[in-house]
């Protein structure tokens, strides 16, 4: 290999496995707590006043009551992680091109969730060690100096991650377990399943067909009738024209949960990022720019901003809703005005590509000459300025497509009024005695 050692100056091969523990047990998940209240109520209407708070003792109906606020569980224990890593750097060409590449599988067990319990219980979900999950990647990262002077370099650093997380055990018997990333009071639904051999906090709901058009009815001039065969959501009592209309996956004629389905993947398909730095005797410029790409968002302010939802009409609405369906405007997806409870369902209607090319930092110095700064006594002097989330390219309708409210696993993707990354802009200077 001596004579090529001009092209490869060095190879390593890393292998290395370890686990860790998780401690993300809350100070009081495994005990049952209770909760004092006091209300006051004009008559004693059994078990319903138990629960908030009030018990009667000799008829009166002032006292204080104390309730279960969870389920104790004392079996708790930290979330395990095990993982395997296997890893390769070359260098190249006097050590101008440096390259690595990085396997990883990574398996974590016991993961401490809220599991969905019996009603017959008395509570709806308590804190369990359920599920294992594992995640699988590779990375790659390339750096490179592209030009070197005695005035003038130019370097560049990439870098790309892909990753796959499947879960692979749920809790005792489950095949999955459905979360909602909850922002509002009027939609309570569940809106992101996790599910056996598929990747964990995938977007649940229906798949949304457009709304109900003139053709899907018959009238009497006055009243406009479903036509037999066209399917209809089973919770409302009347569909109308220009209500939100969902496959019937089932095919049953209906539309119900049995209809509801995968409508989107919050984790990206790959991440990533490259840097250029150039330098021009004192000058130095760094430009940094980060991508993901083959994610999905779900845009939940749609729900209140693009609906017309009876329960929030109180509030403003996006100007695209100016465009809803209307008997002057029949071609429109967007629901019309009304009280109809298919407003309020997660569909692929709020599904949006979450994918980004962000130019994340530039930067711009200048370090003075070491004869001027020796007669200010010092080692080094350099002034700059740096800007950081300058400009981002997406399809996102949204403010920011870098947002997953809950910050969760489980509820990937989620955005709903997120305050967007704002742009800064610093000036600096450094000084080295």
């Amino acid at each position: 290999m001596k004579e090529y050692s001009y092209i490869l100056n060095s190879g390593k091969l890393r292998l290395s496995w370890g686990a860790t523990g998780n401690n993300r047990v809350g100070d009081y998940d495994t005990y049952a707590l209770l909760e004092l209240l006091q209300a006051s109520r004009g008559n004693f209407s059994g078990i319903g006043d138990v629960v908030h708070g009030i018990y009667p003792f000799n008829n009166t109906i002032n006292s204080i009551g104390a309730v279960p606020t969870n389920l104790a569980n004392p079996d708790l224990k930290w979330e395990t992680t095990t993982q395997s890593n296997i890893g390769v750097d070359f260098s190249f060409l006097k050590d101008r091109i440096n390259f690595t590449f990085d396997w990883y599988d990574k398996i974590t067990s016991d993961l401490l969730l809220l599991a969905t319990l019996p009603t017959s219980s008395g509570y709806g979900s308590a804190m369990k060690n359920i599920g294992k999950v594992r995640n699988q990647g590779i990375e790659f990262t390339i750096n490179t100096t592209n030009i070197k002077t005695r005035d003038f370099s130019w370097s560049t650093n990439f870098n790309i991650g892909f990753n796959k997380n499947k879960v692979l055990e749920l809790t005792e018997n489950q095949l999955s377990m459905q979360t909602n990333g909850y922002f509002d009071q009027n939609f309570t639904s569940s809106n992101y399943i996790a599910k056996i051999g598929y990747p964990i906090g995938m977007m649940y709901g229906y798949i949304y067909e457009g709304t109900y058009k003139l053709d899907d009815f018959t009238t009497d001039g006055t009243n406009y009738y479903l036509k037999p065969g066209v399917p209809y959501y089973t919770a409302e009592n009347n569909t109308q024209p220009g209500f939100p209309r969902y496959a019937d996956l089932n095919e049953d004629g209906i539309i119900d949960t049995n209809d509801q389905t995968f409508i989107g993947r919050g984790e990206p398909v790959h991440i990533g990022g490259f840097t250029n730095n150039f330098e021009y005797k004192g000058f130095d410029l760094s430009i940094f720019f980060q991508w993901s790409a083959g994610s999905d968002l779900l845009n939940a302010n749609k729900l209140m901003f693009e609906t017309g939802y009876n329960k929030r009409k109180d509030l403003n609405q996006y100007a695209s809703f100016i465009d809803r369906w209307t008997f002057d405007n029949q071609d429109s997806n967007i629901p019309r005005v009304s009280a109809s409870s298919s407003n309020n369902l997660f569909s692929t209607r709020l599904i949006e590509d979450g994918s980004y090319l962000r130019l994340k930092t530039l930067s711009v110095g200048y370090t003075f000459d070491k004869k001027l700064i020796n007669k200010l006594k010092l080692k080094k002097a350099r002034i700059y300025v740096s800007a950081q989330n300058i400009l981002t390219l997406t399809k996102y309708s949204g403010y920011d497509p870098e947002v997953s409210i809950r910050n969760s696993a489980l509820t990937p993707g989620l955005d709903f009024s997120a305050y967007p990354r704002a742009m800064s802009i610093n000036m600096g200077l450094n000084l080295n005695f």
